[in-house]
């Protein structure tokens, strides 16, 4: 019995190693720290939020990963919750230095404003997505920047993130904590059929953990 286990061990081992070079992601939770601005003035609302990210990786050519991320705004004059679906390609990843880059979908659902009268909104818009992590020689710390966004006409839409990393080697992944700054920028002209333009930013520190698998 012993040795028909070992056997059956030996045999799955290979598989088991390589299926983390195969397939892998990671998934990113955050508090955010939130202040607002509406067509040039401050506006009071929800302090924090929670941001959610997560990717799925693979050695497949030609086929993109997925990213899917989550975060929301609330407060007297708008609030949204922002959902983020991106295809994006892996054109350098090593130790040290790491290059992505990709298109994808914003939406907006749950949508409110209330400046002139209180309308319901919701949509979608394409973005550009790109992000860089550079190691830190000799140390477990890394500095990243990473962003989506689109400008076209009048219209432009920003999300991005600049931060550093402190990498913490587990067994089956690695525990990555965060810090950093995150902004929300918003200039939508009749995004589906609002009376006032959407002309809105959020930004502030964030912290959180990232699971690297």
């Amino acid at each position: 019995m012993k040795k028909t286990v070992l056997a059956a061990l030996l045999t799955t081992a290979p598989f088991m190693a390589s299926a983390d070079v195969v397939l892998g992601g990671d998934v990113e939770v955050n508090m955010w720290q939130q202040t607002h601005n509406f067509a040039g003035s401050e506006v009071d609302g929800d302090d924090t939020s929670y941001t959610f990210e997560a990717s799925l990786e693979h050695i497949l050519p030609l086929i993109p990963n997925f990213k899917l991320g989550q975060s929301s705004v609330d407060n007297d004059d708008y609030s949204y919750t922002k959902r983020d679906y991106t295809l994006y390609y892996e054109f350098l990843d090593n130790d040290l230095v790491s290059v992505d880059a990709g298109v994808g979908i914003t939406e907006f659902t749950d949508g409110e404003l209330n400046v002139v009268i209180s309308e319901d909104f919701s949509g979608f818009v394409p973005h550009l997505y790109a992000a860089a992590e550079v190691g830190i020689p000799m140390t477990p710390l890394f500095v990243f920047a990473k962003g989506s966004g689109i400008g076209y006409g009048d219209n432009n839409l920003i999300d991005a993130s600049v931060g550093i990393q402190y990498s913490i080697g587990l067994y089956a992944f690695d525990l990555e904590l965060q810090a950093g700054y995150r902004v929300h920028q918003l200039d939508l002209e009749d995004f589906d059929d609002l009376s006032v333009d959407l002309d809105a930013k959020t930004d502030g520190l964030f912290a959180g953990v990232n699971f690297d698998f």
